[in-house]
């Protein structure tokens, strides 16, 4: 059923020419861990977008087989087409070169409104504290968890908020813009296995996220959001939002850098892969 890549291939440490070369590739050089470095290393990787894209036609092309997108794979398509991955893909990578620069950082697992265990991030131990790292979900400054206050961080275009949830003895994390809150996603500070890590990216192949096309990233002051035809920018002074192929195209060549072939086959490649995987009926939920 599968061409599943081999758990050996999830291995920390199993990627060490694309840590290498990404650190070549952003002019990082080792330094000594702290949250400052931390941050540099997270914001250039930030270059990588999250998108789905590459990940549908992928499994297009291997028939409805599930093969990860590795680190080497990875930055590859971004060095020749500037794409860049899901939250799986875009996760582990990250843990491999933040491991590498000497931090102390586990995958670990999210919730969203339509599902278990359908979002991952990284956690990170630093002098006797824990922050958050998301690739997947654009936070790039770690932010520390804590069971005791909320951490609150603004960003041009939104804040994010993490509060704990001691019935649950997890957290919740919402965004908010002008005094609106949006929930985004329940973790618990706790590091899984990288056997689990692997099941639940594994699952990630027949979620809603594999179900149309979708991008985002930021730049400069502004968050580019794209699902399909609808497009949604969040600049600090308005948010603006359209629903045309037209647009969504133009914006993918324009601040992505992504060639539109890539677009074209991932939509063809979304009928045929409907044949194949079944999605829940929960509406996947627009960032």
């Amino acid at each position: 059923m599968s061409t599943l890549s081999s758990q050996s291939e999830l291995a920390i440490g199993a990627h060490h020419s694309a840590v290498t070369e990404f650190l070549k590739r952003m002019n990082l050089q080792l330094a000594k861990p702290s949250l400052e470095q931390l941050e540099k290393i997270a914001r250039r990787f930030s270059e990588l977008p999250y998108e789905n894209v590459s990940k549908i036609i992928k499994r297009n092309d291997l028939h409805g087989a599930i093969q990860f997108r590795l680190p080497d794979e990875v930055l590859n398509d971004h060095l020749q087409w500037n794409l860049g991955g899901t939250c799986f893909s875009l996760t582990y990578y990250l843990l491999e070169i933040l491991t590498y620069c000497g931090y102390n950082c586990q995958p670990i697992m999210g919730d969203m409104k339509w599902g278990e265990n359908v979002h991952c991030a990284i956690l990170v131990h630093k002098d006797a504290h824990d922050y958050l790292i998301d690739p997947g979900y654009l936070i790039y400054q770690p932010l520390q968890i804590s069971k005791d206050t909320i951490t609150r961080h603004l960003t041009p275009h939104s804040g994010i908020e993490i509060r704990f949830v001691p019935e649950v003895e997890r957290y919740d994390l919402y965004t908010f813009r002008n005094g609106q809150f949006t929930w985004r996603y329940r973790f618990t500070a706790k590091a899984v296995s990288m056997d689990n890590f692997a099941e639940h990216w594994i699952g990630s192949f027949s979620k809603p996220t594999m179900s149309g096309v979708c991008l985002t990233r930021t730049e400069n002051e502004e968050m580019i959001y794209i699902h399909n035809d609808f497009v949604k920018i969040t600049r600090p002074e308005r948010v603006q939002r359209a629903k045309s192929f037209d647009t969504t195209e133009k914006l993918i060549v324009q601040k992505f850098g992504i060639p539109l072939k890539f677009i074209e086959e991932a939509r063809s490649a979304l009928d045929s892969n409907q044949q194949h995987i079944k999605y829940p009926t929960t509406k996947q939920d627009a960032s």
